[in-house]
């Protein structure tokens, strides 16, 4: 019986000695892991990174700056002073290893202005892929909290300001708007099907906007399904509802050529000619005046087409495939519109210089902007929205016709529109 105590005795000890190496060991390994807290490539950052070694170069030959970040650096501090509480590290144990709130925003403009991949970009910065992809959530987030003021409030103040934008500069009366929408290409997500596969054999996200005569845009409505049908992103939005019931605080209708007519967008036949959309007639064999009004709502309507390209250009990743999320997308995409009002409404020459849009000279001769020579014709720029809206309108149409009248009256028409429609 003592024999088998002492056996017993004997086995416990073994067994806990056991233990007791294996917790060590255990303990070791964790000690070993969590050796480098930050990996030593990354370390090094804040002496061998690219904002380390290459910012302030590049500040210092405003040239470089420009073209890395498509704005200014009296812009770009200008932004971080918005945008620098947003990106202040959060509480951490070594303030040491934080990223600093202006290495962000560097990172995630020079992301957005390049289109480049995630990956290269984070290694230039040494910054870890994990923490590349929260930067961008961040960053665009502050981005679009802060530049929020730059997209007017549809009021009746905004409305009458952007109306005569647009009938001093492209002569067309009542318009509060050009409105367009395009396809922005997306990874598509594990198991989401068909969801987001557009018309054009892309998957994508939708982007909505309406811009007043300086090419800012005054609406944005990002996110929508590209399956959804063009039509029916416009229809299905809180927007397009607004408008087609007539809820928003449009001003008092407007005398036109002795008519009093309510103030509308223009658009193309992507969208319902109705009593807030006016579009061109698109019917086979117009009259003369038709060619002439189309024409002088095409002039009109440019300055959407105009805002898209310039956006485009300068913010190349919306010209490829987003790699990420749809909500990380979603988030890219209202970041560049910002950020494009926001570099409009400051009149920065290093983000639209002269000669950049389409111009049209005193004999209305247009000399196309650089944009164009910008955007290669197998661009994803190339993704508007396609023509299939539904039954026009009466009034849409009563509307139109008086416009038409308008534009061909002694009143409204302009000397060289004939030449200009091409029906002389």
């Amino acid at each position: 019986m003592s024999l088998l105590r002492n056996f017993r005795f004997i086995l416990n000890l073994i067994i806990a000695a056991s233990s007791v190496v294996l917790l060590k060991r255990k303990s070791q390994r964790k000690r070993k892991k969590a050796a480098h807290w930050v990996h030593p490539y990354l370390a090094e950052r804040s002496s061998k990174g690219r904002y380390a070694t290459d910012f302030d170069d590049m500040v210092s030959g405003e040239k470089f700056f420009k073209e890395n970040f498509h704005m200014s650096k009296n812009s770009f501090d200008q932004l971080f002073k918005l945008v620098e509480k947003d990106l202040a590290p959060k509480r951490n144990t070594r303030p040491k290893d934080g990223i600093p709130p202006k290495l962000k925003l560097g990172l995630v403009i020079e992301y957005l202005a390049s289109g480049g991949l995630q990956r290269h970009l984070a290694s230039c910065y040494r910054v870890s892929k994990q923490h590349m992809g929260s930067i961008i959530d961040q960053v665009c987030d502050a981005i679009c909290r802060a530049l929020s003021a730059y997209v007017a409030d549809p009021c009746q103040e905004s409305f009458l300001e952007v109306a005569n934008g647009f009938n001093s500069r492209w002569n067309f009366p009542n318009c509060i708007g050009a409105i367009d929408g395009k396809h922005v290409s997306i990874k598509a997500p594990p198991n989401a099907g068909s969801i987001f596969y557009n018309y054009k054999g892309f998957h994508s996200l939708a982007l909505m906007a309406i811009c007043d005569a300086s090419y800012r845009f005054t609406y944005l409505d990002v996110g929508a399904y590209g399956s959804e049908g063009d039509c029916n992103i416009f229809k299905e939005s809180k927007f397009g509802t607004d408008v087609l019931h007539d809820r928003l605080d449009f001003p008092e209708n407007a005398t036109v050529n002795g008519v009093k007519l309510p103030f509308f967008y223009v658009a193309d036949d992507a969208f319902p000619l109705c009593k807030r959309i006016i579009k061109p007639y698109s019917k086979k064999n117009l009259s003369a005046e038709e060619r002439i009004f189309n024409y002088r709502l095409s002039r009109a309507r440019r300055c959407i087409e105009n805002a898209f390209g310039l956006l485009c250009s300068k913010w190349a990743c919306l010209k490829k495939t987003l790699y990420c999320s749809p909500d990380r997308a979603q988030k890219i995409i209202s970041a560049c519109c910002m950020l494009h009002n926001f570099l409009i409404s400051h009149k920065s020459t290093a983000y639209c210089p002269p000669g950049y849009m389409d111009k049209f000279d005193d004999e209305n001769v247009i000399t196309e902007g650089e944009w164009r020579k910008r955007i290669s014709s197998d661009s994803l720029y190339h993704t508007t929205f396609s023509a299939s809206a539904g039954r026009p309108s009466d009034y849409g149409k009563y509307i139109r016709n008086v416009l038409k009248q308008y534009v061909n009256s002694n009143i409204g028409e302009l000397p060289w529109q004939r030449r200009a429609a091409f029906v002389e």
